[in-house]
């Protein structure tokens, strides 16, 4: 839309002059959007309140102040979670309209209080310590369970990032408070099984046409854990590094197919950055290694394939 095309569309009879003034004062710059800028500010309040709720607990820990604090925390959280039970919408398969601009903010509040008041209980009480996966488990459940009811992608997130803290605290015997957690543990391995176990229910949930809107967001997850455990195994198991690279390629692919089909650059981001690293690794190992000239062509030859992706994705960049 350009600067006159109000003033055409209301001289063709297309808009009425009702139409026509409302237009005009957007295209105008006279009305200014500030929807996204008050949404990030919500959500950075929502961030700051919880984080500074969080630390003021952990330092006053073992003095009477924090008794007070956890209880005023709690009686926050419980009442964002009973506005969220009268206020919220009846379930439904498709994307729900939040009933209210605050509902989603106070319900992530509440949410993140609940993660605050259960960190605090374990640090407190360490008997908990030893069941620390299985409260993890039980806090992803939960959070799975408002995120489809109250309809929340904030709340998907933290269901997702709890649900890996499991599968990833429990890959080894180990104490999770153990220095030599990493070093005992194929993470890397559970990292790639775990996403490519998520792609697959996310596949069928959404030929159900269930919570579709919600796909995005899982293969967001699942296409960084699975390339970050891609790229860990090339460079810690070297028998197998002809292995990752190959599932580094495969999900290449995938993550391209899902940006054209989600009109999404970064996936295409993912893509694009996870095979190259790839090919860069598969190439000083098996190629470049005696010809170390050759690397010259190759950085110009893939400067050359960056500046190719921009101008042929240009417009799934835009978007």
């Amino acid at each position: 839309m350009t600067r006159h095309t109000p003033r055409e569309l209301f001289e063709k009879n297309l808009i009425n002059e009702d139409q026509f003034k409302r237009i005009e004062q957007i295209v105008s710059g006279i009305v200014v959007s500030v929807f996204y800028e008050l949404k990030t500010l919500l959500y950075l309040g929502v961030m700051l309140f919880t984080t500074g709720a969080g630390i003021l607990v952990y330092q006053n820990i073992g003095e009477l102040g924090h008794l007070f604090s956890i209880l005023i925390l709690t009686l926050i959280m419980i009442a964002g979670f009973i506005y969220a039970i009268k206020r919220g919408a009846d379930y439904s398969n498709h994307k729900v309209k939040s009933p209210s601009a605050y509902f989603d903010y106070i319900l992530l509040l509440a949410c993140l209080l609940f993660v605050t008041i259960q960190g605090y209980i374990q640090f407190q009480f360490e008997s908990f310590t030893e069941s620390l996966e299985w409260n993890t488990l039980l806090t992803s459940i939960l959070f799975f369970y408002v995120a489809y009811r109250y309809d929340h992608l904030g709340v998907l997130s933290l269901a997702i990032t709890a649900f890996a803290s499991f599968w990833g605290l429990r890959v080894s015997t180990q104490k999770w408070y153990s220095g030599d957690f990493f070093e005992h543990s194929d993470l890397h391995i559970t990292a790639i099984v775990f996403a490519l176990t998520i792609a697959s229910i996310v596949f069928y949930i959404d030929k159900k046409d269930i919570k579709r809107h919600f796909t995005f967001t899982y293969f967001n997850f699942c296409l960084l854990l699975y390339f970050i455990g891609a790229l860990t195994g090339i460079f810690t198991d070297d028998d197998y590094d002809l292995v990752f690279i190959l599932l580094i390629y495969a999900g290449s692919a995938f993550a391209w197919f899902q940006s054209q089909t989600n009109k999404s650059y970064l996936f295409l981001l993912y893509a694009f950055v996870a095979a190259y690293i790839a090919t860069t690794y598969l190439l000083g190992q098996y190629v470049f290694e005696n010809e170390p000239s050759l690397w010259y062509f190759y950085f110009i030859i893939s400067c050359g394939g960056v500046i190719f992706l921009i101008m042929r994705y240009k417009k799934l960049f835009k978007r």
